[in-house]
């Protein structure tokens, strides 16, 4: 009797995002959609401290099996300072979850997708930048499913640029207060190791 072999399929790279606001989920939740990256997980956390989100997450990571996991918050959005976010980093290594955070507040994201020569201490400042690209922008879930909607599609052909800001910024933050203000760069790292690369090609039947 011949005893057939079943065919074995290698599972394929999976990353999760939980981020800390619903207006966070619901910007990578498109973003997710607008890259088709459909190895990406985003949800909203339950939770609304630093510890209870990345308690949260790695829970997640050891129930879905990822390979790899990512928090994501404003220090706003958490009440944290960098100083906390730091201290967090032991937790984070032991339940294998890494941080994509934003000082002060995800307003920075969209804010290095330009010149960022200065260090931005405080979140109106932010959203004052910001809101010289996006007039009307808001960090609200209503608006990325609205106005914002196509927001990804503008602003990825200059991930790089954005990718490069962080790094520049990352340098003056790091002369201002001894750490980092984002992990961003290290989140693209990331994103282009597991997921590969996004394929926008919707873009061109929008624009």
């Amino acid at each position: 009797m011949t005893i057939r072999k079943k065919n074995k399929v290698d599972a394929k790279p999976s990353m999760l995002l939980v981020c800390a606001t619903d207006a966070e989920a619901t910007f990578f939740s498109q973003f997710r959609k607008d890259c088709r990256y459909s190895n990406l997980t985003v949800v909203k956390a339950t939770g609304t401290t630093l510890d209870k989100i990345l308690s949260e997450a790695g829970s997640m990571r050891t129930k879905g099996k990822f390979s790899s996991v990512w928090c994501l918050f404003g220090l706003d959005d958490v009440g944290a300072t960098l100083e906390d976010v730091d201290a967090s980093k032991a937790i984070a290594e032991k339940k294998k979850v890494k941080m994509l955070y934003f000082a002060p507040s995800f307003h920075l994201y969209f804010a290095l997708f330009e010149t960022c020569p200065k260090r931005v201490a405080d979140t109106e400042t932010l959203k004052r930048r910001v809101q010289v690209s996006f007039p009307d922008f808001e960090l609200s879930s209503r608006y990325f499913l609205t106005s914002g909607l196509n927001v990804n599609f503008k602003i990825y052909p200059k991930l790089a640029v954005a990718d490069q800001n962080a790094r520049d910024y990352n340098v003056i933050s790091e002369m201002d207060t001894g750490f980092a203000a984002t992990t961003l760069p290290l989140f693209l790292d990331d994103l282009k190791t597991v997921l590969g690369k996004a394929d926008m090609s919707q873009a061109r039947n929008r624009f």
